[in-house]
């Protein structure tokens, strides 16, 4: 990837040592905005996992259980607790960064792009962060109350008292927000690829009943073991699918003018 840079009428090419150095203080700023925002949230930890016990007082509201959740959630070990608050805090300086993250991200990249490239580019970027964090949101208020409850009354149904761990709760919050809000992310590298040429209407159209069985195998990878939680990931990612099929049909139109 050649960058060029001008100078007066002139334009010269950047040398490759040049662009490595680029990208070098990219991801300085990327690990160090990362780190700063995961700091900050450590140091409000309470307030990080009060944000992360509400699907949980959800699900027990529902269920006429109001309170329960200082009961259920316990610690089995005395480092268990401080473990758990260091990764919620790097999870939350995650999701926080985003927008920093793909501005590094896109100043490193655009000089590189042609024209026509750019011009799509911001777009796909603030579509790519407004479906994370659609993605992110659809989890914590839906999914994750919903998959919360089928596992409380499965257990109950079997006879057995839950008594989760904060750390295991934990741990499936922040898989289900990552895994929703970059499962959401797929359409815009689909789009993208589309707007380049590089895939067609064609070729997403004969891909469907593959795509199907796909999302359907990822959905039960990333998600926890039932079957509702795997659907309400599957769905979503088959509707953006869909729009993509129908952007790439006018991506194609628009490049060939001829009727499909």
């Amino acid at each position: 990837m050649e960058r060029k840079v001008k100078s007066g009428r002139e334009e010269e090419e950047k040398p490759f040592l040049d662009h490595l150095e680029d990208l070098r203080w990219t991801l300085l700023k990327i690990f160090f905005s990362w780190g700063i925002l995961s700091l900050i949230a450590f140091l409000l930890a309470p307030r990080v996992l009060a944000v992360v016990k509400w699907p949980l007082l959800r699900m027990l509201a529902s269920l006429g259980r109001d309170g329960e959740a200082e009961v259920i959630l316990r610690s089995l070990s005395p480092a268990e607790v401080f473990l758990m608050s260091v990764k919620l805090s790097l999870l939350a300086g995650l999701i926080v960064a985003l927008p920093l993250i793909l501005y590094f991200s896109a100043k490193f990249i655009f000089p590189a792009l042609k024209p026509e490239e750019k011009r799509f580019l911001i777009p796909a970027f603030c579509m790519g962060g407004g479906l994370f964090f659609f993605g992110v949101l659809f989890a914590y208020g839906i999914v994750l109350p919903l998959g919360l409850k089928f596992f409380w009354s499965f257990s109950e149904r079997l006879g057995v008292q839950p008594a989760w761990t904060v750390n295991n709760y934990a741990s499936l919050v922040g898989k289900l927000l990552l895994a929703f809000g970059i499962i959401f992310e797929i359409p815009v590298l689909i789009l993208f690829l589309a707007r380049l040429g590089i895939v067609n209407y064609y070729m997403l159209k004969r891909g469907r009943p593959y795509v199907i069985i796909g999302v359907f195998l990822l959905a039960a990878l990333l998600t926890p073991p039932d079957i509702i939680t795997q659907v309400m990931m599957a769905v979503p990612m088959l509707i953006l699918y869909e729009l993509c099929v129908f952007f790439s049909r006018f991506f194609l139109l628009k490049r060939t003018g001829k009727k499909i």
